[in-house]
Parts: structure tokens; sequence; C-alpha cells
């Protein structure tokens, strides 16, 4: 068994691209630099949110080479998502991991010949996890956009048994009854990261106190406060806290989907230029932009 102590709010970072959609490395330390001041221990790369999925696997070591740089000088935990390539191309991506100084990795589940069952899945996972033995390994459940709908407290149940370095999972639903199960499923030991920014209180309350958020990207501070307030047993702290932060979150998404937007508020609200997203997603048009700038400064949130 290998230990894995990360816990807490862990944003996913954005790739920063150039307006030709080539990457700016030269963003990252400045990106890295940003997170760590903002209270953070750890961030995730190569997520939904970094927009791995679209990128070639030269490109993806790179910017984990980046980010590992990055980690070094500032203290931050570097997970990497290796998911979202074929099988080849996700184990050449795991045992790069661990052999250049990732601290964990996290992976996706086969996305065409997709698992149709808990023993398929934990195989799959085990094929991921052997090629990076060393490493602490989390499964990504994000059935939205997986469309992989597996009992996840039976899933970590046996991933537990049969996977040496199973660490874990971020949990990308609505659904916390289901979360609350997978907490309950899985010895301390192991790490459940909610990811839902919209549910941080609420599941804050059920004990699910780790989250992994694209949200506290922008809003970190909103975001480590509401944590504070179910700390304190505050609860109309983090209800309001939450509710403003459902807000911001609401301002950018009216506007598109999740990539494009997030990444335009990012720029908005800190300044950091992360660019357009990969393709195929398109980036924003300067009208919704300006919309988007206009909400978040009537939230007093940009």
């Amino acid at each position: 068994m290998i230990d894995f102590e990360t816990r807490g709010l862990m944003p996913p970072v954005f790739t920063p691209l150039n307006d030709d959609l080539t990457i700016n490395y030269a963003a990252i330390p400045g990106y890295a630099k940003y997170m760590a001041e903002a209270g953070f221990k750890c961030v995730l790369v190569g997520g939904t949110t970094g927009e791995h999925m679209s990128l070639n696997v030269a490109d993806r070591k790179k910017v984990i080479e980046e980010w590992v740089k990055a980690g070094r000088s500032t203290g931050l935990h570097i997970q990497v998502q290796v998911g979202g390539a074929p099988l080849p191309d996700v184990q050449e991506l795991a045992a790069f991991c661990q052999k250049n100084g990732v601290g964990s990795i996290l992976t996706l589940p086969e996305l065409y010949f997709k698992p149709s069952n808990v023993d398929e899945l934990v195989s799959y996972v085990a094929l991921v996890a052997g090629a990076a033995p060393k490493l602490p390994v989390l499964y990504y459940h994000i059935p939205s956009m997986t469309r992989v709908e597996i009992n996840m407290p039976a899933f970590v149940t046996e991933a537990s048994k049969k996977i040496p370095n199973f660490a874990g999972i971020k949990f990308t639903s609505n659904d916390l009854s289901e979360a609350s199960q997978v907490l309950r499923a899985m010895s301390e030991k192991k790490a459940l990261f909610l990811g839902a920014d919209t549910l941080l209180a609420p599941a804050a309350l059920l004990g699910i106190k780790s989250s992994i958020g694209t949200s506290f990207n922008l809003f970190p501070k909103i975001a480590h406060a509401i944590l504070s307030a179910v700390q304190n047993k505050d609860v109309e702290t983090a209800r309001a806290l939450q509710h403003k932060l459902c807000l911001a979150i609401e301002s950018l998404t009216k506007e598109g989907p999740w990539v494009p937007v997030m990444k335009a508020g990012m720029e908005i609200v800190t300044g950091i230029r992360v660019g357009p997203p990969s393709l195929p997603q398109k980036p924003l048009s300067s009208e919704a932009i300006e919309r988007i700038r206009g909400r978040l400064r009537v939230l007093d949130v940009a």
C-alpha cells in the first residue's frame, strides 16, 4: 500500500495557450506561484479543465515537466490526469509521471471500449496503475462526459482489494448520496475528492472535505472560506458563501461550455493569460466576455 496524504482543495489547472493554439509554457511558473500564494497545496494537471484529452502525448509530457518544475519551486503537490487516450499512451504517460517527479496520478476510464461493470473498470485501472506502481493512483469518475456509469461504492471496494497503489477517487457527480457511500466504503487512508464546485458546502457537511474544482482558480478565497465556515460550524455563512460561488459560476456558464467560459473568466478575474480553449472547442466572442465581466462586477468578484 502506498501512502497518499494529499487532501483539501485542489484546483485543476488550465493549459495556457497562445492565440495560435501553441502551448504557452512560459506562463506556468507564474501560474503556479499564484496558486501557492492563494493557499493551495496541490494542483491537478491535465484534467478536463486542462484539456489534455485534446493534446498529443509529446505536448502532454512537456506540460507535465513544466508543472513538476514549478511544483518544486512552490511546494505544490502535482497530480496528473493521464487518461483520455489509447491505453498504450495512457500507460506511457503514467510511467513518465513516475519517472519525472509527479506526486500522484488520476485516470479516466477507457472511453471507446467502455467498461460495463465493476470488474472491467478495476481491470482497466489496474493496467494504468501497473505502469506507475510507485505512485498513488486515483480514478476519475465523471459520467456526464465518459458515460461510464458504474456503481462507485462497489468499484472502490474492489479496487482497494486488487490494486496495491489505488489511492482514491475524484467524484465528479452531483449525486451526494452516492458520494457519501463511497466515503464510507473506503478506508481513511484513501481520498475522495468531490468534483462539483456548486456542492462544496453540502458535501463538507457530509464529511467530504476534499474537492477538485475549476472555480477555485478564479475564486480561491470563497472556496477556502466555505470550508472554514463548515469547520467552524457556521452553517449560515457556509450557505451564503456557497450561494455566492454558485452565482459566480452561473454568470459564466450562461455564455457557453465549461472550459471556454472558465478560461475567459480566469483572465477577467485574475489577469493570468490562459488563452483560448484547444480545438475542437471554440473561444467566446468579445461580446460574451463583456457580458461575463459585467455580471462578475455586479457580484463583486472581479
